[in-house]
């Protein structure tokens, strides 16, 4: 088995794999030691092209190095909704995915035992059959108000450390680059991966598959000097990103009409609401604290999506008013989009564009509705509020290789296999059909270690 990348798919795909297979995780950077990268303030962060049409600025985010983006993510790993993936049955927009809640709930309470996350307890509006690993991080003052005025707000699942093998979570906020190493990353936890018959392999770009009669036969990689090379392999597994895995399946010449399709993620806004005299907030056990839903399900996503509600802990906008610095509520709204075909990756003379035409009003209405229904779902007397400009990425990669079970609808079946070379298979967030408000690394991780384990 040779798998390209050593992310949060990779590696989850590697621990679902059979005991007695060879394994080459092949990785286009290099090493960075958390240390390291605290003393020189290392982002190795990668430009992707963006041929952008939309109107508003627009970056995608990947970092070139072992453990990818699980050394610069929030840490943020709540569940998708059950109805994410009923979507076009339930609201008669989008798609269905090919699988439900159900066929990952088991796997969900793997990766979370894995990432050792934090979170509240067992009434959680989202189906669970285990507890969380460890108890939820200390509320802030105003998540305590809005546990009890709602019932559908709850401390957020995060693997920044509230107990486990990690250090405890510091609160900075700076958690892109966490001071202490308390995220989960793969990294830090590269012992619950490694095992017998496994090697890695850095600096080798994986360019292209080498695929003869429907079937993967290796990978052609180019190393730090330029010259390329082809390794043999009997099962391929891509876990690079969304955006690269199209461009090598691109490349190896599959020909789905939709492959490179469908890129997608959600948008955001920040809102800062002036707080009631009297009504402090903060003083929570981590960076975010709480997840609200009430604004995420219901008839409603017929026209606009879901919204997921993020409670900001860390103080980076306090009030200026003197005594009254803490009388204010930071809270980031998340909708989902719509995946669009024409938001896609494609070959220019050999690289890889992705081109952007926007998002979608479906998720425009979404937060419009959400900042207007503030008022409703919040128990606090608010004095002002501003809104942010939209955010220009949640750094969220997804779509591109969509899975399903009609091979002129999708690029790979329920099991991250291409529909056209059935030893090849494509991990990661390009598998979403479609692109919930929910942070997307818990999916994907459940995704590949259901992958692996049926191999």
């Amino acid at each position: 088995m040779i798998i390209a990348g050593s992310s949060f798919a990779a590696m989850f795909f590697l621990r679902g794999l059979p005991e007695n297979l060879r394994v080459l995780v092949v990785e286009k950077g290099g090493i960075q030691l958390h240390a390291d990268q605290l003393k020189n303030n290392i982002r190795v962060d990668e430009d992707i092209a963006v041929d952008n049409r939309s109107g508003y600025r627009k970056r995608w985010k990947a970092h070139t190095l072992f453990g990818g983006n699980s050394n610069c993510w929030w840490a943020c790993t709540p569940r998708f909704h059950p109805n994410d993936f009923k979507l076009n049955s339930l609201y008669g927009v989008g798609v269905d995915w090919p699988l439900f809640y159900d066929d990952l709930e088991p796997l969900y309470g793997e990766v979370e035992q894995v990432m050792e996350i934090a979170g509240g307890g067992s009434d959680h509006i989202l189906p669970r059959s285990t507890p969380f690993p460890f108890p939820p991080h200390a509320p802030s003052r105003t998540d305590v108000a809005l546990q009890a005025h709602s019932t559908n707000w709850f401390a957020q699942p995060t693997a920044r450390s509230n107990g486990g093998r990690r250090a405890q979570c510091c609160v900075n906020g700076i958690c892109d680059l966490c001071p202490v190493d308390a995220k989960f990353s793969v990294p830090n936890s590269v012992d619950l991966f490694a095992r017998d018959g496994v090697s890695l392999l850095l600096g080798a770009e994986v360019r292209a598959v080498d695929v003869a009669g429907a079937v993967a036969q290796g990978v052609l990689v180019r190393d730090a000097t330029g010259a390329e090379h082809l390794l043999i392999g009997d099962l391929i597994a891509l876990g690079t990103n969304a955006i690269w895995n199209a461009g090598i399946l691109l490349r190896s010449g599959l020909q789905s009409k939709v492959l490179g399709r469908y890129l997608h993620e959600q948008v955001a806004v920040t809102v800062l609401l002036d707080l009631g005299a009297g009504q402090k907030n903060y003083y929570g056990g981590t960076s975010i604290t709480g997840h609200g839903y009430d604004l995420y399900d219901g008839a409603h996503r017929a026209e606009y999506g879901a919204v997921l509600m993020e409670n900001h802990n860390a103080p980076a906008a306090i009030r200026s008013e003197a005594g009254r610095w803490m009388e204010r509520l930071r809270l980031k709204l998340i909708a989902e989009d719509l995946p669009v075909a024409d938001n896609r990756v494609v070959l220019r003379d050999d690289q890889v564009i992705t081109e952007w035409g926007g998002h979608t009003d479906y998720a425009f209405k979404a937060l419009d509705a959400a900042v207007a229904k503030l008022p409703e779902v919040l128990p606090f007397d608010i004095e002002g509020q501003s809104v942010s400009a939209r955010l220009i990425s949640e750094d969220h990669i997804q779509g591109t290789h969509r899975m399903g079970v009609d091979p002129a609808r999708s690029v790979i079946d329920t099991e991250l296999k291409c529909h056209e070379v059935r030893n090849l298979l494509a991990l990661g967030a390009g598998a979403f059909p479609t692109g919930p408000a929910a942070n997307p690394t818990l999916t994907l991780s459940a995704l590949s270690l259901r992958a692996g384990r049926a191999v």
